[in-house]
């Protein structure tokens, strides 16, 4: 078993390496509602650190409804496996801003030491050893340094799931912000490795169901302006779900509404069967939605952010209005 022997100066990768070098067995969770850029996280550290003969339990609750990740739920397991006797494990917690965002309950967890990596605004500083950056374009750039670090290099198909995650996070390079190019040369080196920029592209626009298409009409023609045409504002509901299906292209949907003129924001609302709504924000200027979104105990990034949060489709709506008006009336 070769050693974990950091080539870095930064601190907090040399820390999470030397855990690795000291444990066998890894947890490897990610946050619910996972999209490509925290399973693909959670692939790519497993798959290495399998090749670094560790043992790895992929763990997610799902939901797999995104198109470019259903395939993957036959990887992961639903439910934490319980440590066996003499075992060393160190639960590793990736993409996840909160320990409370994994959707397992804390007493489903080992009780061992613990890793986070993550890329968001911090919504507590939990986890015993830390590598949080918001500077990150996604998480999957961090788990690609921590390889390089390591002296390593991803795979052909661990530098494809490497590159999907990092489209997935930044809408495929839009996102990415003036003067940062050490991500994209870190990108490019997954190119060099094998990874395709043209059929990650059709992985995540083709492939959608018909009924993806209606819903999004429906998301489109529900949608109002408010505070001068700052912000635009749609719901979904229950019964469009029921009868249209689960699968939702949230690309394309917040793509449209930005493209709307004079728009600053966007904000969707999804109502759910258990007398929740899920909310979607994104932001195109200064705007910080994730501020917005711990409001209702949810997080994210300034210009990307989400929540769920208790009520029904008007006093949630209501709710957001309020919060959006201190910022944008």
């Amino acid at each position: 078993m070769r050693p974990f022997i950091p080539k870095t100066s930064d601190p907090d990768i040399t820390a999470i390496l030397n855990a690795f070098q000291s444990h066998d067995v890894f947890y490897i969770l990610g946050h619910e509602e996972p999209d490509a850029d925290c399973l693909g996280s959670q692939r790519v550290l497993g798959s290495w650190l399998s090749r670094r003969d560790k043992k790895v339990h992929l763990c997610s609750t799902g939901p797999w409804k995104r198109p470019e990740i259903a395939d993957w739920e036959k990887l992961f397991r639903s439910r934490v496996p319980v440590p066996e006797t003499g075992e060393n494990p160190l639960l590793v917690i990736l993409d996840c801003s909160s320990p409370d965002r994994t959707g397992f309950p804390d007493s489903a967890l080992p009780k061992t030491d613990s890793c986070v990596i993550d890329h968001h605004v911090a919504g507590s500083d939990f986890g015993d050893i830390r590598l949080v950056d918001s500077l990150s374009p996604s998480t999957t750039l961090l788990i690609q340094k921590l390889i390089e670090a390591a002296g390593d290099k991803p795979t052909k198909q661990e530098a494809e799931i490497l590159f999907l995650g990092f489209c997935t996070d930044t809408g495929y390079f839009r996102h990415v912000e003036p003067g940062r190019g050490e991500p994209l040369e870190a990108v490019a080196r997954l190119v060099e490795a094998g990874a395709s920029p043209a059929d990650t592209f059709r992985l995540l626009s083709g492939g959608r169901s018909l009924g993806s298409r209606k819903l999004l009409g429906r998301v489109l023609e529900r949608a109002e302006l408010y505070f001068g045409g700052r912000l635009v504002l749609s719901w979904e509901t229950w019964r469009d779900w029921k009868e249209l299906g689960s699968e939702r292209d949230s690309d394309i949907m917040y793509q449209m509404l930005l493209s709307i003129s004079g728009v600053e924001a966007a904000a969707v609302i999804r109502e759910q069967n258990d007398g929740t709504c899920a909310i979607g924000l994104r932001s195109i200027t200064s705007l910080d939605v994730s501020d917005i979104a711990r409001f209702f105990g949810g997080g994210g990034h300034k210009k990307a952010a989400g929540c769920t949060t208790s009520g029904d489709l008007q006093d949630v709506t209501e709710h957001l209005l309020q919060i959006f008006a201190d910022r944008l009336d």
